[in-house]
C-alpha cells in the first residue's frame, strides 16, 4: 500500500489519521511516517485497511480483535 493508497481509504472510511491510529493500534507519528513516505506501511496493516475499505471487516470487529 502506497501512502497515496493509505490517504484515499481515509477519505473513504471517513475517518482522521489519528483515529485510524488508534484503531489499528499504533501511534500517531507512526501514521503520519506513513502518509509521508518515511516508513513503509506494513502488509498487515495494507490488508486490514483494505479489508475495512471494502466492507468485509467492521471497525467493531477490529476494535474486539485488538489485544486489551
Amino acid at each position: 500500500m502506497t501512502p497515496i493508497e493509505l490517504h484515499a481509504a481515509l477519505e473513504s472510511l471517513n475517518l482522521t489519521q489519528q483515529q485510524l491510529a488508534r484503531l489499528l493500534g499504533y501511534d500517531e507519528r507512526t501514521m503520519r511516517y506513513w502518509l509521508a513516505g518515511d516508513r513503509r506501511i506494513p502488509s498487515a496493516v495494507a490488508i486490514l485497511v483494505r479489508l475495512l475499505v471494502s466492507g468485509k471487516v467492521s471497525f467493531r470487529d477490529v476494535d474486539k480483535a485488538k489485544p486489551r
